[in-house]
């Protein structure tokens, strides 16, 4: 009597931060995290980029690690609101990481009274009393927009402990808003941002990235390609495309139904709304008019060609444009779609 062959497990990951085996590429920044002269390092990166993994698996790895100076701490600032909040996350953190606390001696019992400030100048004081250098890990640092509209002194009293040389290195990962923070909350001392500027950019996956990620599907070659060139290897549209293709093998079909997904279209949108106002002018003036070059974006925003070159670099590090020749163009076809039907 034959028996039926289990149907194989769908392994691409949608929605959700990945490590370890999952995880694809980025070598560049965690050489620069680990490896780096810099103590303070902003990684800048449009929403679903991966943000949160890239916290999560350099955290894996220094925790992995035999030679590593480093005791990593992943904190999520998100719903933080205030200081208090700020405060609450961050126990949360110590909490959840028995590493952590196991390898600094830390309880989360002596620092709850404390302010966050002083929790924090705890942490680095028992993390190098223990041997250690502490890395900590900041994710969703928009949240700090919040924080210091109504308290900026919490703000300043922060990065005079983030500021502590070889005793701390901070990676904080944020989407462009928090270029904000400097000129909204402006601190008597120095700017909250000195030393995390400039960002480094968290791009697209590479090609070669992306196709050891797509050979968990054994898809044919071609589709291999169509899907890198649909999605310019953004890496949430690379795993949905590439998921919902494992499992009806149909790309044509998938695509479509990609291109009409209410989910993907609000992805696009909110995603749209955390870019600056002449970013989003250049994005529309590309996709109403096609390739352009840097003339022709002048002409048509109403901006000079020399105060191009900064948001073109930063859409372009960010996936949003592909330079072809001496112009440029969109380089995702599902968000082109997205946004010539919004216009």
């Amino acid at each position: 009597m034959a028996t039926s062959t289990p149907a194989q497990r769908n392994p691409f990951i949608v929605g959700s931060w990945v490590r370890g085996e999952d995880f694809f590429g980025r070598s560049t920044i965690m050489r620069d995290v680990l490896e780096g002269e810099r103590h303070s390092i902003w990684v800048l990166g449009a929403r679903r980029l991966g943000k949160t993994s890239l916290l999560k698996e350099i955290e894996h790895r220094v925790q992995r690690s035999r030679e590593t100076p480093f005791v990593a701490l992943y904190w999520d600032l998100q719903g933080s609101g205030d200081a208090r909040g700020l405060g609450e996350t961050l126990l949360s953190s110590i909490e959840d990481s028995e590493t952590f606390r196991r390898s600094t001696d830390v309880t989360v019992d002596e620092l709850e009274s404390l302010p966050i400030a002083e929790m924090l100048a705890n942490l680095v004081r028992r993390t190098v009393r223990s041997g250690w250098r502490l890395l900590l890990l900041v994710d969703e640092a928009e949240e700090l927009l919040v924080v210091g509209r109504s308290d900026p002194a919490t703000l300043a009293r922060m990065r005079r402990v983030l500021s502590r040389g070889g005793d701390v290195r901070s990676v904080v990962t944020a989407t462009r808003l928090l270029a904000r923070l400097d000129d909204e909350v402006p601190l008597a001392t120095s700017p909250f941002l000195h030393g995390f500027i400039p960002p480094v950019y968290l791009t697209p996956l590479a090609a070669d990235e992306c196709r050891a990620l797509l050979a968990r599907g054994s898809f044919a070659p071609d589709e291999v390609e169509t899907i890198i060139e649909r999605t310019a290897c953004h890496p949430f549209l690379v795993q949905l495309l590439a998921s919902r293709l494992f499992e009806n093998r149909d790309l044509a079909a998938t695509l479509e139904q990609l291109a009409a997904d209410e989910m993907v279209a609000n992805f696009f949108s909110v995603d749209f709304q955390t870019l600056a106002e002449e970013e989003r002018a250049l994005l529309t003036e590309v996709a109403r008019e096609g390739t352009r070059s840097r003339r022709e974006l002048a002409s048509g925003t109403g901006q000079g060609e020399e105060a191009l070159e900064v948001p073109l670099y930063g859409l372009t590090m960010l996936g949003y444009l592909t330079r072809d020749g001496d112009s440029y163009r969109l380089t995702s076809w599902l968000f082109e779609r997205w946004l010539r039907r919004r216009l």
